[in-house]
């Protein structure tokens, strides 16, 4: 906790003390529920007040500096900026009101389950609030590994902030793993991102590559795997290796689930493949149900439309058994070329 109340009465700024002088303004009390608060201070964490009963929360300095930023940031856009407010059960990093909506700035350093961030965007959204999150603390010289919550907020904010060098930085892409995913990191202007974001900066040469390895990494074969691809692909005389080029399309909604988006693509394939007259709502919720998730109703909805819009874009129908099958290894990457360069065109064209 940054602020206490001194004896005298004072509010004291923990940023602004040395350990003695912090011990000469003692004892200390918290603004918010008036409770006994002590002094610490570690190796990694600066000087900072906390409950007895460790209800508090200590930043480190990389989450301070990160929070200094963003409202450094947003006091350059004009807007105003409060820190460390309380709103109901829950404490806010930033405070401010865009164009009319008050909204919370979320800085992000520690690991955070999916269920708590879902819990604490609710309280937000019920106390009438938006909130941004920020992830805090990444290293941005390798390539990134997208925690669960970061997933969710890339599939509802359709791009994922962080700070670095005291700029605000946003990541805009596609997933292509449980973590990874293809994309770039740019200096954001806006907190505000179109949903068609990710496709504007879509770099065919980069998916195909991605692609390629795929295709030359065997599947493999756990239990999972075997079930719900391998004894499904085989008895059709297909292989994993030289599957339809759709089965790869890049989907931004896939970061509303955690499951492979290859594998997911290609399990709704197979579901298409062998139920060609189920609706394609169906067949969504049956491959969610394979893999032993839930969808979302947001999910379900963004990703139909998604993929309707690419497979049309891609001169392609929902009917999988139309889709063209590859017989060897050097026609399927003629058909991956083929398909995203045109796709790259078509998307240069419409901007």
């Amino acid at each position: 906790m940054r602020f206490a109340i001194d004896r005298e009465g004072d509010i004291i700024d923990s940023f602004t003390l040395n350990r003695m002088q912090a011990e000469q303004l003692a004892p200390f009390r918290c603004p918010t529920c008036q409770e006994v608060l002590i002094v610490k201070q570690g190796v990694k964490r600066r000087l900072h007040f906390a409950h007895i009963h460790t209800c508090g929360r200590a930043e480190s300095v990389t989450h301070h500096q990160d929070k200094w930023a963003v409202c450094q940031w947003l006091q350059e856009k004009g807007y105003p900026v409060e820190q460390e407010v309380t709103i109901k059960n829950r404490r806010a990093d930033v405070l401010t009101n865009m164009d009319g909506q008050h909204t919370v700035f979320e800085i992000q350093a520690s690991p955070l389950r999916p269920e708590e961030y879902a819990e604490r965007t609710i309280d937000y959204r019920r106390a009438g609030l938006d909130v941004i999150w920020i992830a805090s603390g990444l290293d941005l010289r390798s390539n990134q590994s997208f925690q669960p919550w970061m997933r969710l907020e890339l599939f509802q904010r359709h791009r994922l902030l962080t700070v670095k060098n005291g700029r605000l930085l946003r990541f805009n892409g596609f997933p292509i793993s449980i973590k990874y995913g293809i994309g770039s990191w740019e200096t954001s202007s806006s907190v505000n991102t179109s949903p068609y974001e990710a496709y504007y900066r879509f770099d065919a040469f980069e998916w195909t590559e991605m692609i390629r390895r795929k295709r030359m990494s065997p599947l493999y074969p756990y239990p999972l795997n075997r079930r719900l691809i391998l004894n499904r692909l085989y008895p059709l005389g297909l292989l994993p290796a030289l599957l339809p080029t759709a089965c790869y399309l890049p989907l931004s909604s896939l970061w509303g689930i955690r499951v492979h988006p290859i594998d997911f693509q290609t399990v709704l394939y197979l579901n298409r493949y062998e139920s060609p007259h189920d609706s394609v709502e169906w067949s969504i919720q049956k491959t969610c149900r394979q893999f032993g998730v839930t969808p979302t109703s947001d999910f379900s909805q963004s990703f139909h439309v998604q993929w309707k819009q690419l497979l049309n874009a891609s001169r392609l129908s929902c009917d999988v058994r139309s889709w063209p099958h590859p017989k060897h290894y050097e026609e399927a990457r003629h058909h991956d070329t083929r398909l995203f360069q045109g796709l790259q065109r078509l998307i240069l064209q419409s901007t």
